[in-house]
C-alpha cells in the first residue's frame, strides 16, 4: 500500500472508478474522458486530415490534385538486382510545398500490398522526395502513399 501512495504523490499513477490513469495525481477521468481526450490530440495535432482522397477528373486533374499525386520513376537496377524508385509528390512540375504549417508529413512505397519503404517528414525540414532500390522480381505493382497534413492521403499505382 506504501508504495501506492508514493507513486500517486509522484503525479505517476491515480486510480479512478473505471481504472488506471496515468495524466497525473489530481485526475478523476474516465476512460471514456481518456479517449475523448487522445481524439482532441489528434484532430488539432500536426496531421489535420487522414482522409483517402482521389483526383476527380483524371483528364482534368486540379492545381491542388497535381501538387499532390505522388510520382512513381523507375530507374536503372543495379548488379544485385535492386531497382532505383522514385517518388515525388507533385505531378506535371507542381511541387508540393513544404512549409511549417503545410508539408507531407509520410510518403510509403507498397510493392503489390507488401510495405517496402516509409519514410517519415518534420514540418518544412524537407520536400516530399524519396528514393528506394527495391527488387522488382515477379512484382505486378507499385503504389505510393502520401499523407499531405491539410489535404489527406493521396495515392497513385503504377504497374509494372
Amino acid at each position: 500500500m506504501e508504495r501506492r501512495k508514493l507513486l500517486k504523490s509522484l503525479g505517476v499513477l491515480s486510480i479512478t472508478g473505471l481504472g488506471i490513469s496515468l495524466f497525473n495525481s489530481c485526475d478523476t477521468k474516465t476512460k471514456q474522458d481518456t479517449k475523448s481526450k487522445e481524439n482532441i490530440i489528434q484532430k488539432t495535432g500536426p496531421a489535420k486530415n487522414r482522409k483517402l482522397m482521389k483526383i476527380k477528373d483524371p483528364e482534368h486533374p486540379t492545381t491542388l490534385e497535381l501538387k499532390h499525386t505522388p510520382e512513381i520513376t523507375l530507374g536503372d537496377k543495379d548488379a544485385k538486382g535492386f531497382t532505383k524508385v522514385e517518388i515525388t509528390v507533385g505531378s506535371k512540375g507542381i511541387i508540393h510545398p513544404a512549409k511549417k504549417d503545410h508539408w507531407i508529413d509520410y510518403l510509403k512505397l507498397y510493392k503489390d500490398n507488401e510495405l517496402v519503404g516509409n519514410l517519415v517528414i518534420e514540418p518544412g525540414m524537407a520536400r516530399g522526395f524519396s528514393g528506394f532500390r527495391i527488387k522488382l522480381d515477379r512484382a505486378k505493382k507499385l503504389k505510393a502513399v502520401i499523407g499531405c497534413n491539410i489535404h489527406g492521403v493521396w495515392e497513385n499505382t503504377i504497374t509494372l
